[in-house]
């Protein structure tokens, strides 16, 4: 484990320093069997309407950000139910445009927008995604994961925003489009690109292929109030339920060989095997590693980061190619 994580680690496992995830326990029981049945069906793609309002130009890109509804507005909270997007993009012509899923605790845009000026400096648009339960669409001040079935609902929704933002940027804006994410996003990024049927470009960053093997086998296991769900003993359960929005339930994307799975060699929240077995899965997905932790990766090694999302579309172009003939 890299000693950045080890402090982060620390950190989180301090309630004084950071609140508890699951405090209030498991939640709505009937809605959390609804969300646990619908995590291996993906029904049809959402079309959305993008409101756009504030833009600038700056830094040598050009910003806007916009609002629609969600398409799983039934079962977020008030708050959440208006998803906010932010795009960043070249001053000219974008030769690409990926969706930027977000990390988990990410509220706003300000961790991937260094990422997304550097991919409008080598010509490709970002639409970076504000999860549901976060930031603008935070229900309740404080942890905004107060129970299992809030989580489930933020990912539910999220995989639906950022699939009809796939479809939106298909038919709006020209040359390929792709989806990426890190941490958190990675792993929601990767289960939008097993359930899209089109052709996309994956850059999965630190992405495991399920919650499950982030939450109960890594470092963030100590985050948990297990007080609120039952003590030690519902572990099990929890494991269970975490891993049932994986992308291993999934057939691979349409391309899988034009996915990019990077990932930190000294990554302390996300185990070694939830990364290769997600490689695994997608037959011809290039599995790279980078020199660092989770954190610092992310802080530190944003070219690399870059890079691979720049190579998803290599790849895509490539395999594109190969299918076409």
């Amino acid at each position: 484990m890299h000693w950045l994580d080890r402090l982060a680690v620390r950190a989180a496992s301090r309630p004084a320093l950071y609140e508890p995830i699951f405090n209030e326990g498991w939640g709505n029981s009937d809605l959390l069997e609804c969300f646990k049945e619908k995590s291996g069906y993906a029904g049809p793609i959402a079309d959305i309407d993008i409101a756009w309002s504030y833009s600038e130009f700056s830094d040598g890109a050009f910003y806007r950000d916009g609002t629609f509804v969600s398409p799983e507005v039934d079962l977020l909270p008030q708050a959440s139910r208006t998803a906010h997007v932010r795009e960043v993009s070249p001053s000219g012509q974008a030769a690409a445009s990926v969706v930027f899923m977000a990390a988990f605790n990410d509220h706003g845009y300000a961790t991937r927008t260094k990422l997304a000026t550097l991919l409008a400096r080598v010509g490709i648009a970002s639409l970076m995604l504000e999860n549901p339960y976060y930031g603008r669409r935070r229900p309740v001040p404080g942890q905004p994961m107060r129970t299992v079935t809030d989580f489930f609902a933020m990912g539910s929704a999220a995989v639906a925003e950022g699939r009809s933002l796939l479809k939106w940027l298909a038919a709006n804006r020209p040359g390929p489009v792709g989806i990426t994410g890190y941490s958190m996003g990675g792993n929601i990024a990767a289960l939008i690109s097993a359930t899209t049927p089109f052709p996309i470009a994956t850059a999965a960053l630190a992405a495991a292929y399920s919650p499950g093997p982030v939450w109960m086998e890594g470092a963030l296991v100590a985050a948990i109030a297990w007080d609120a769900l039952g003590g030690t003993e519902a572990r099990e359960e929890l494991c269970l339920t975490l891993g049932l929005p994986s992308a291993l339930r999934f057939p691979p994307p349409l391309l899988p060989t034009a996915a990019v799975l990077a990932n930190p060699k000294l990554d302390g929240y996300i185990p070694r095997h939830a990364f290769e077995d997600l490689h695994k899965h997608w037959p011809g997905s290039e599995l790279r590693w980078i020199d660092g932790g989770h954190a610092s990766t992310m802080l530190w090694r944003k070219n690399d980061l870059v890079r691979a999302i720049v190579d998803s579309f290599e790849r895509l172009a490539t395999s594109a190619g190969g299918a076409r003939d």
